[in-house]
């Protein structure tokens, strides 16, 4: 399939066809970008408020159905859509980069994704400049080394997504081990703002 895809793409004949695969990687990482920095900047990310649904009147009861619901919205579903960003995130920087080993992307993109999601606790601001900062530097970078435009090059980092893809996991439970102090941490400091006021 590799093979076939390099015989269309190779040759000065399909310019026009090289030119516009490379115009739409660019313009689908652009906007994967844009929608990656204003989503996991945000502190809340997921805004859900399942707990409009708990309508008892007993506050143990009430306690216990925020409980539940603070639990599926931040142990079971922030985790799958940090999986999301983190590996769709993985996966461009692999196709950008050029001699990067896999780990090495990894820890790029884990490390990125944890200090946006630390940071967004800090200043929602300042967390949206450093999720476009690094993909957008990257992309600079990128297109302006040489051997960038070479299909070959490409098709041969596509064959690594799997391998990426199979070590995720593992850096994924360090940032959501991060989500959750960052989450602990603003709780009990809310707590104490409240304790302080009454």
């Amino acid at each position: 399939m590799l093979e076939y895809l390099t015989e269309i793409f190779t040759g000065e004949s399909n310019l026009f066809l090289v030119l516009t695969f490379f115009t739409t990687v660019i313009v689908i990482y652009s906007i994967f970008v844009f929608y990656f920095y204003r989503f996991l900047a945000k502190k809340n990310i997921i805004e859900l408020n399942l707990n409009q649904y708990n309508r008892y009147n007993n506050p143990a009861i009430i306690k216990l159905f925020a409980t539940f619901f603070y639990i599926i919205e931040y142990i079971l579903l922030l985790p799958v859509l940090t999986f999301f960003w983190f590996a769709t995130l993985s996966i461009l920087i692999l196709l950008l980069s050029k001699g990067i080993e896999i780990e090495t992307i990894l820890l790029i993109s884990a490390a990125l994704v944890a200090a946006v999601r630390a940071t967004s606790y800090v200043s929602e601001n300042l967390s949206k400049d450093l999720a476009k900062m690094l993909p957008f530097t990257l992309l600079a970078i990128s297109i302006t080394t040489v051997g960038f435009f070479d299909i070959n090059s490409l098709l041969s980092r596509i064959e690594n997504i799997p391998s990426l893809l199979s070590s995720i996991p593992y850096y994924l439970l360090f940032i959501v081990a991060i989500e959750l102090i960052m989450r602990t941490a603003d709780f009990v400091q809310s707590i104490a703002h409240t304790t302080k006021t009454l």
